[in-house]
C-alpha cells in the first residue's frame, strides 16, 4: 500500500497532524501548517513560514511527477514510456526520441519524416556558429567551445527566446513548443560536430537530407572510414545502441539542471546549455572521462590491489563505480558489455579495459564494496565504447548528451506543457539574525510606519485569521472553487442527472394510453420500464470509467446527444418493438449523468460536507419522482403520449447548450483542484474565450492544443465496475443499497395502475398522486444530510481525531483506520428498517382500499426513509471511493438498476395474483435482509478496508 496518512505530532505545541501519503511520498508544502511558537525562537529560523524540509543534495526529494521513464535496479529493469531495453533494442535515434518526447513510437513515415526535418533544422544553423567556435583556440576545452556554439546559435534566433517574445510562448502553443525541439536537437549536433572539427583540424562537412541523425552527427563530426568517408556501420550500430541507454535516465543531473531553468520560462537550448555545463563536472558525465584518466595511472595489474586499497582508505577515488540511484547492479551494464563485445578497440583501450574488468573482478569479493552497494555503473565501461567508435576523452561529456539531449527535450516540453512550477528551494540561515554595528536612524515618516501603522495592520490580521488548534489544523485547500460556485456546480449536475429519473417517472401516467394505442397489455409496458432500467444499470459502466479517464465534460456531452437523438425517435415512433428499443436508447443517454452527479460533487467537496452536498446532487432524484408524473399526467391528457418525448427532447437540448459553453471540468485525474488547465475538449466557452484574449487566434489555440498530451486516456473498460462487486465492504453497500431502490421502485411502479383501479384516477391524477413522493424525499434530504455531517464530525471528536475545515484537504483519513462506515451507517441503518416498517403497512392498508389520502400520507413516510437510507449509502460509497467516484457510483447505478428492474417488472403480476398485502410484505421482508449486510460493513469494515 503507498497511500495513506502520515500522522505527526509536534513535541512543541502538542499538536496532531495528518499529512497525506500518496505514491509512497508526501508534499513538502504539507508540512508549512506545522507552525511552532516565535516567541524565544531565532528569527533565522523563519518559524512564522511553517516547518521546512531540510534536504542537502536532494537526497531523498521528488520534484515533479513524470511517465518518461523508470528504472529498478532490484529487477535490472530500466523502461522507456513503459518499453524494456530489451523491446528498444533495434530502435533508430529518431525512434526514441520520437518515444520519448511525444510518448508513442513512430511508424516508418513518421520516423522518415522526423529524420527529414532534423536534418533540414541542421542545415538552417547559420554560419556565425562556426566562426564564433573557429575564433577560439584548437586546445580549449570542449565546454566553452559547445558553449560559445550553442549561444551564438541562440544569438541568431531570438524569436526562440520567451522574454523577448511572449513569455508563454511554448506553454500556450504545443506546434511552436515541438518545432523548437527539433532545432534545438538539430543545432546541438550541428554544434558537437563544429567542435569536434575544430579540436581536429579536420575540415567539417554539412548535414545531408538523405542521412539519419545518427548518420549526419558521426559526418559532421569527422568520425568517418578514411576509405569510405561515410560512418562506419559497425562503430555506427554500437554508438546508436549506447545512445538507447543514455537516451534518459529520470531526475539525473543534467536533467534536474535544465528543468530548473525551464521552470523560469525559458527556451529549450538554454536548458541544454544548463545542462551541458552540469554535465562535465567529474561526478557526472565528466566521471568517464575521469576514470578513464584513472585507469591510464594504473600501468600494470599489479598496481590494482594497492589502488583499491587506496580508494577503501579514502585516499582516492573510483569513478564510475557505484551510483546514487542503483544500490545493486546497474541496468544498462549487461547491455554496454554486449557492445564492448562488436567494437575493437585499439591497444591502450584493450589494456585499460582489461584493468577494468580486473577491478571490478576483485571488487566483487571485496566485503567493503559489498557493504556499501558499490557496483560498476556505465561510466565505467562506458568509455571504452566512445574510444572505439573514435571520440577523444575530452569530448566524451559533450557525446553523451548528443544521447542524453533526447531525455532533456522530453523532460522539457513535459514541465512546460504542464505548467510545472518554479523551482525555489529555501536555504537554512546559520549567520547572526541581528544587523551587525549601530543601526541606522529610520526617518520620520517611516517611524511612523513602523510604530503605528505595522502594528494597527497586525492587529487587523490577527482578528481575521484563523486560528490552528489541536482539533483543527490547516491542511490544503481540496477546491479553488468557493461554496457559492460549489453549490451551482452541484446543483447543475444535480439537474443534469434529473433527466434520469425525470423519464422514468414522466412516463408513468402514459402507461395506460400507450398500452391501449399499441394494443398491448399493462405487463407489456411494464417491460418498457424494465428496458429502459436494464440500460440504466449498464450504460453507467462506461461511461463511469470515461468521465474518470477523459473527465466529465467528454462524458456529458456523450450522454446528451444519444439522450436527445433517443427521445427525438420515440416522439416519432408508433410500435410496439420501436418503443421498446428506444426506451433502452433514452436510457444509454439519460443513466450516465445519474453518476456523474455523484462524481461531479465527489470531485469538489470532502467527507466532513458530503452529506449535505451530496443531498444536493440528488436532488433531480427527489424532483423527479413528483415533476415528472405531474408533467406526464398532463402532456398525456391533453397532447398525447408523443408529447412527453418531444418535451424531453426540447428540455433536454435547452439544458445541454449552457451546460457545454460554461459547465467547469472538475475531475480531479485531469484539473487536480480545479487549478491545473485542462485539455481544450474539456474546457468551457468561457476557458477558451479567456485563452483567445490572452494567446491569440483561437484557430491557432485549438490548433496548437490539440496536439498536447497532458493526459492520456485509455478505451473505457466496463469490467472494472464489476470488481466493486467482489470489493469487501463495498460490494455488500451495493447490494444492500440495491435492495433498498428495488423497493422503492416496487412501490413507485404499482401507483398508477392500482390508483387507477381503487380510485378511478385520471392520467393527470395519477400524475399528481406522485407528489407526496417528491415532498417526502426532499424533507428527508434537508434533514439528513445535516444529520449525516455532524454524527461524521461527532465520531471523528469522539475518536480523538481533528475535525478538519470542511474545505480543506482530508479524504486520505479514510485509509488510517477511522470508521467512516459507522459514521455513516448509524444513520443509515435505522431509515432502512424504518422503510422496511413503512412498506409493509402500505401493503396492509391498501389491502383494505383506504381513503386517497391515508395511501398518500403512507407513500411520503416511505419516500422519507428510503431516500434517506439510499442517500447515507451513496455517501458511504463516494467515501471509500473518492478517487474514482464515477464508476463507484456506475457500479451502484448497475446493481440498484438491475434490481430495480427485476422489481417493476414483477410487481404487477405479484400484486395480480397474491394481492396488495402478499406482495408488500414481501417486499419489506426483501428490504429487511438489507439489514444484515449493513450490520457486517459497520462490524467489519474497517477491517476490511485494511486487509484490501
Amino acid at each position: 500500500m503507498s497511500s495513506g496518512t502520515l500522522f505527526v505530532k509536534d513535541s512543541r505545541t502538542l499538536l496532531q497532524y495528518e499529512i497525506p501519503i500518496r505514491k509512497n511520498a508526501i508534499l513538502a508544502t504539507d508540512f508549512k501548517v506545522i507552525k511552532a511558537p516565535s516567541a524565544g525562537t531565532d528569527r533565522a529560523d523563519s518559524v512564522a513560514g511553517g516547518l521546512r524540509i531540510h534536504d542537502p543534495g536532494l537526497q531523498n526529494t521528488t520534484v515533479l511527477e513524470s511517465a518518461i521513464s523508470f528504472s529498478d535496479h532490484e529487477r535490472n529493469m530500466l523502461l522507456f514510456r513503459g518499453y524494456s531495453l530489451e523491446q528498444l533494442w533495434e530502435c533508430d535515434f529518431e525512434d526514441m526520441l520520437y518515444l520519448l518526447v511525444w510518448g508513442t513510437l513512430p511508424n516508418a513515415s513518421q520516423r522518415r519524416a522526423l529524420s527529414y526535418k532534423l536534418a533540414q533544422q541542421m542545415l538552417a544553423v547559420p554560419d556565425c556558429v562556426q566562426k564564433a567556435i573557429s575564433t577560439l583556440p584548437k586546445t580549449t576545452s570542449p565546454l566553452p567551445l559547445m558553449i560559445t556554439g550553442l549561444a551564438a546559435y541562440l544569438a541568431s534566433v531570438p524569436e526562440s527566446i520567451p522574454s523577448a517574445t511572449r513569455p508563454d510562448i511554448y506553454q500556450t502553443d504545443t506546434q511552436k513548443a515541438d518545432q523548437v525541439v527539433l532545432s534545438t536537437v538539430a543545432a546541438y549536433a550541428v554544434v558537437f560536430g563544429l567542435v569536434s572539427c575544430h579540436r581536429r583540424s579536420a575540415p567539417f562537412a554539412p548535414a545531408s537530407l538523405q542521412n539519419t541523425y545518427l548518420e549526419n552527427l558521426f559526418t559532421m563530426a569527422s568520425l568517418i572510414s578514411p576509405s569510405s568517408k561515410r560512418p562506419d556501420p559497425l562503430k555506427l550500430s554500437c554508438f546508436r545502441r549506447f545512445a538507447l541507454l543514455n537516451a534518459e535516465h529520470g531526475m539525473a543531473l543534467s536533467v534536474f539542471s535544465a528543468l530548473v531553468t525551464a521552470s523560469s520560462l525559458t527556451d529549450p537550448l538554454s536548458c541544454v546549455i544548463s545542462a551541458l555545463a552540469a554535465a562535465y563536472g567529474p561526478l557526472h558525465f565528466g566521471a568517464t572521462e575521469t576514470a578513464q584518466r584513472a585507469l591510464r595511472e594504473i600501468s600494470c595489474p599489479e598496481d590494482i590491489g594497492p589502488f583499491i586499497a587506496q580508494v577503501k582508505s579514502g585516499k582516492r577515488k573510483l569513478f564510475g563505480y557505484g551510483h546514487r540511484s542503483y544500490k545493486g547492479v546497474d541496468p544498462r551494464l549487461r547491455f554496454i558489455k554486449s557492445i564492448l563485445e562488436d567494437l575493437e578497440l585499439d591497444t591502450s583501450s584493450k589494456q585499460m579495459l582489461e584493468v577494468s574488468q580486473e577491478i571490478e573482478r576483485l571488487a566483487s569479493t571485496d566485503d567493503w564494496f559489498h557493504s556499501r552497494a558499490l557496483y560498476p555503473n556505465a561510466d565505467f565501461y562506458g568509455q571504452f565504447v566512445f574510444a572505439g567508435v573514435g571520440v577523444d576523452a575530452e569530448m566524451i561529456p559533450a557525446a553523451m548528451m548528443a544521447q542524453r539531449i533526447m531525455g532533456v527535450m522530453a523532460h522539457w516540453r513535459e514541465y512546460t506543457l504542464s505548467r510545472g512550477k518554479l523551482f525555489r528551494p529555501s536555504h537554512i540561515y546559520t549567520g547572526s539574525a541581528d544587523p551587525i554595528g549601530k543601526v541606522a536612524k529610520i526617518p520620520s515618516t517611516s517611524r511612523f510606519l513602523n510604530e503605528r501603522a505595522i502594528p494597527y495592520f497586525t492587529l487587523c490580521y490577527k482578528m481575521i485569521e484563523p486560528q490552528a488548534t489541536a482539533s483543527t489544523p490547516l491542511l490544503p485547500k481540496y477546491s479553488v472553487f468557493s461554496n457559492c460556485q460549489k453549490r451551482w456546480i452541484i446543483l447543475t449536475a444535480a439537474l443534469a442527472s434529473s433527466f434520469s429519473p425525470f423519464s422514468a417517472n414522466i412516463y408513468y401516467p402514459s402507461l395506460n394510453s400507450i398500452a391501449k394505442d399499441l394494443h398491448v397489455s399493462t405487463a407489456q409496458i411494464n417491460l418498457t420500464i424494465t428496458s429502459y432500467m436494464i440500460c440504466q444499470g449498464l450504460a453507467p459502466t462506461f461511461m463511469g470509467s470515461l468521465a474518470d479517464q477523459a473527465g466529465r465534460r467528454p462524458a456529458y456531452v456523450l450522454c446528451f446527444s444519444i439522450y436527445i437523438c433517443g427521445n427525438l425517435a420515440l416522439a416519432l415512433q408508433r410500435s410496439y418493438p420501436a418503443l421498446l428499443a428506444l426506451r433502452a436508447v433514452q436510457s444509454c443517454g439519460s443513466s450516465g449523468t445519474v453518476a456523474l452527479a455523484s462524481a461531479v460533487a465527489a470531485d469538489i467537496i470532502t467527507s466532513a460536507e458530503r452529506g449535505t452536498y451530496m443531498g444536493l446532487a440528488s436532488l433531480g432524484n427527489i424532483l423527479a419522482p413528483s415533476l415528472g408524473p405531474i408533467l406526464g399526467g398532463l402532456l398525456s391528457q391533453y397532447l398525447g403520449w408523443q408529447a412527453v418525448f418531444w418535451f424531453l427532447a426540447i428540455a433536454a437540448f435547452l439544458f445541454f447548450v449552457p451546460l457545454l459553453l460554461f459547465f467547469p471540468e472538475t475531475c480531479r485525474a485531469i484539473v487536480g483542484d480545479g487549478s491545473r488547465l485542462a485539455p481544450w475538449w474539456n474546457r468551457t466557452l468561457l476557458d477558451c474565450i479567456r485563452d483567445r484574449r490572452l494567446h491569440g487566434e483561437w484557430e491557432e489555440e485549438h490548433t496548437s492544443n490539440s496536439n498536447s498530451e497532458p493526459h492520456k486516456i485509455q478505451i473505457p473498460n466496463p469490467l472494472t465496475t464489476l470488481r466493486l462487486l467482489f470489493h469487501l465492504p463495498t460490494g455488500l453497500i451495493l447490494i444492500a443499497n440495491g435492495i433498498i431502490f428495488a423497493s422503492y421502485y416496487a412501490v413507485t411502479a404499482g401507483i398508477p395502475s392500482r390508483f387507477k383501479a381503487l380510485y378511478d384516477l385520471t392520467d393527470m391524477q395519477i400524475g399528481f398522486s406522485f407528489i407526496p413522493l417528491g415532498v417526502g424525499s426532499l424533507t428527508s434530504t434537508l434533514l439528513n444530510g445535516s444529520l449525516i455531517d455532524w454524527n461524521y464530525r461527532r465520531l471523528r471528536l469522539q475518536a480523538g481525531l481533528p475535525v478538519v475545515s470542511q474545505d480543506r484537504k482530508q479524504d486520505a483519513d479514510l485509509i488510517a483506520g477511522f470508521a467512516i462506515e459507522r459514521a455513516r451507517l448509524q444513520i443509515g441503518l435505522p431509515m432502512t428498517l424504518l422503510a422496511a416498517v413503512a412498506v409493509a403497512g402500505y401493503g396492509v392498508l391498501m389491502e383494505r382500499s383506504p381513503p386517497l389520502f391515508l395511501a398518500l400520507g403512507i407513500v411520503f413516510v416511505i419516500s422519507c426513509c428510503i431516500t434517506a437510507a439510499y442517500n447515507v449509502l451513496n455517501v458511504l460509497i463516494v467515501d471509500l471511493h473518492y478517487e474514482t467516484p464515477a464508476t463507484a457510483m456506475a457500479t451502484n447505478n448497475l446493481v440498484r438498476c438491475f434490481l430495480g428492474a427485476g422489481a417493476t417488472a414483477a410487481i404487477a403480476p405479484m400484486i395480480h395474483r397474491w394481492g396488495d398485502m402478499r406482495t408488500y410484505c414481501l417486499v419489506a421482508g426483501m428490504l429487511a435482509m438489507a439489514s444484515p449486510l449493513l450490520i457486517a460493513v459497520y462490524l467489519c469494515g474497517v477491517g476490511w478496508r485494511r486487509q484490501g
